[in-house]
């Protein structure tokens, strides 16, 4: 099997969308390959603003026949704290209109978003269970503005994120249930109660290889429990996509590709110094899931 193409750079983790490039191939085939760039495309701004650049966003839809609407925080001037897009186009495979939710991730120089995702005590959840409290933070600061947006919506409706905007998206799922929830790099978001209240759920979560952060918060945290929402779609060091493969297999792949890592790039100039960073790189999970024939 011929390895997928793989990104160590530090400007690929820490800041998603300087690339450009988005959609390159056309519209990717499958909804999951699709979310995966739309999460990539989600953390497109302006630096050093951090609203979202609706311009550049709107650009690179229009030759996928999508219309986009930008959602940025509205508790700070800048715009720093939570963003999505909310984009709506044709459904291929199914006929009709398609909706997509994308959430952006993390960035590296928010300090709102690093906040959030160090908030890891738990608060109640409405639709059952307890979650992660920052998380819950960064998803109702945009919650009453997407509830609007989604109401009366037609087709099929897909929820996705990467990393924080896994979480977000995770969360969006518990109360307005989609058509599918595809994530990227998630953090576990709450505890067995919560998972609870997704079950049967559409979608597939996403684990690239070594990723650190969707090993936290641990699933034990000073008393507090956290699990993952459904099935571990794996990709391992070659890119091959498997669905909950065992333990020892997951953690014999991690030690082979930690170690290779480091010979063939953690000491260049310009990329991360340790393989469990560089594949929490969006554009890692947009190389794995357009390559992967067996996606929805």
């Amino acid at each position: 099997m011929t390895a997928s193409q793989f990104s160590p750079t530090r400007d690929d983790l820490f800041h998603p969308a300087r690339r450009g490039q988005f959609f390159a191939g056309g519209r990717p085939r499958g909804e999951a390959a699709l979310c995966a760039e739309l999460c990539r495309l989600a953390y497109c701004r302006p630096e050093p603003h951090f609203k979202l650049d609706q311009q550049t966003i709107s650009s690179a839809l229009a030759p996928l026949e999508f219309t986009g609407v930008c959602f940025d925080s509205e508790g700070t001037p800048d715009g720093r704290g939570s963003h999505a897009i909310l984009t709506r186009g044709i459904d291929q495979a199914h006929g009709g209109p398609l909706t997509v939710v994308a959430f952006r991730g993390t960035d590296a120089d928010d300090p709102t978003d690093l906040g959030d995702d160090a908030d890891s005590l738990q608060t109640n959840w409405g639709p059952g269970g307890r979650v992660h409290r920052g998380f819950a933070h960064a998803l109702n600061d945009l919650l009453p503005r997407l509830t609007d947006a989604l109401a009366g919506v037609q087709g099929r409706v897909l929820f996705t994120g990467h990393s924080l905007g896994a979480a977000m998206a995770t969360l969006l799922a518990s109360i307005r249930r989609p058509d599918a929830l595809h994530t990227f790099g998630s953090p576990r978001v709450g505890d067995p109660d919560f998972v609870s209240t997704l079950a049967g759920i559409g979608g597939r979560r996403y684990v690239h290889c070594c990723d650190a952060v969707p090993r936290v918060p641990p699933e034990s945290l000073l008393g507090l429990r956290f699990a993952h929402v459904g099935d571990t779609y794996y990709i391992d060091r070659t890119g091959a996509i498997a669905v909950n493969p065992p333990t020892d297999v997951i953690d014999n792949d991690r030690l082979a590709a930690a170690a290779s890592y480091l010979v063939q790039f953690a000491w260049r100039n310009g990329n991360v110094a340790v393989r469990e960073l560089a594949d929490h790189a969006p554009i890692n999970y947009v190389f794995a899931v357009a390559a992967d024939a067996s996606q929805p």
